[in-house]
């Protein structure tokens, strides 16, 4: 969930990681994850940002407060600030795929920063979400899809796997793809408390019911939608190169996948042949499977009660 930049926001239980490690874990940052967690909601920082109100009969908007904060001063190296939810999740996969970013950039998480509610994170992160990017050259990016471009560019020459497509089609295809999960299967385009993405049907207890099934319908068109896209012959989702399409829906996907039995959604592979093959061919890759791991564990622990009594009230 976003953002992740997630983005994804989204990595686990409450077990320390390194972000030394080669195959890339979290900073040992997570102590008090469930407190984090309280705010975060699956990727959905504390939405607590005030913006300009809406002006009533055409009058022009009337400034309300704004608590966005000017970013802290630039580091040596580049920071990223994560949790291990879904949108965060393309830059945990990304990381995998290129070990030698985390000899390059800071991994840390909220937690570094007081948490979702503290002003030194609103410093940081404009929106207080995840993922959110301090530049050594003074830049703040936030948005995971900015992040990731961002962070594949300025370390083209240490990549692995690059993640563009080998052919100008291909790139379409995958920026398609991307596009279609950031806008309407994981998207909010709102940082203010009570709106929702589709993912959103299965985790979150606030939405009202005809919502839920409105937003339902149409999660389960977008991921038809996906079906109808992918290429027959795979493995990836433009072909034999790993994509910015793979490293974007894979931990969405292997998210909703892995709540099948416990979600509202149930199995988003049953009836989709080629997403079900897509899945399994990553999900038996340790570096794809690893972040898939982190974010089941994320909500498994923290979101479980949320997800089983969203499913037992159903939409209605």
């Amino acid at each position: 969930p976003r953002s992740a930049a997630t983005t994804p926001s989204s990595d686990m239980s409450r077990a320390r990681h390194s972000s030394r490690d080669i195959e890339f874990d979290l900073p040992g940052a997570l102590d008090d994850m469930a407190g984090l967690a309280s705010k975060a909601a699956i990727g959905h920082g504390a939405r607590d940002v005030e913006v300009f109100g809406n002006g009533r009969q055409g009058r022009p908007a009337e400034r309300q407060s704004c608590d966005v904060q000017p970013p802290p001063a630039a580091s040596k190296k580049d920071t990223v600030v994560i949790i291990s939810t879904n949108n965060p999740g393309r830059l945990m996969l990304f990381a995998a795929l290129n070990p030698k970013l985390g000899e390059v950039i800071d991994w840390k998480t909220p937690a570094d920063y007081g948490g979702f509610g503290g002003d030194e994170f609103a410093k940081v992160s404009p929106q207080k979400l995840c993922p959110v990017a301090l530049t050594a050259g003074g830049l703040r990016l936030f948005e995971s899809d900015v992040i990731l471009s961002y962070v594949a560019d300025k370390y083209a020459p240490l990549l692995e796997n690059d993640c563009r497509g080998p052919t100008v089609e291909a790139r379409a295809l995958s920026a398609l793809l991307v596009r279609v999960h950031d806008m309407y299967i994981s998207g909010t385009n709102c940082s203010q408390p009570q709106f929702f993405s589709n993912q959103a049907v299965f985790y979150k207890a606030a939405m009202p019911g005809p919502e839920r099934a409105a937003r339902l319908k149409d999660l389960l068109k977008q991921l038809d939608l996906v079906e109808s896209l992918l290429p027959p012959a795979g493995p990836y989702c433009v072909g034999d190169a790993i994509s910015f399409a793979d490293v974007v829906l894979y931990p969405t996907v292997a998210m909703m996948q892995d709540q099948a039995a416990a979600s509202l959604v149930g199995s988003i592979t049953e009836g989709r042949p080629k997403l079900a093959a897509w899945l399994a061919h990553c999900n038996a890759d340790p570096r794809f499977r690893g972040v898939a791991d982190k974010i089941k564990a994320f909500v498994d622990t923290f979101l479980g009660k949320a997800v089983a009594g969203i499913t037992a009230k159903g939409c209605g």
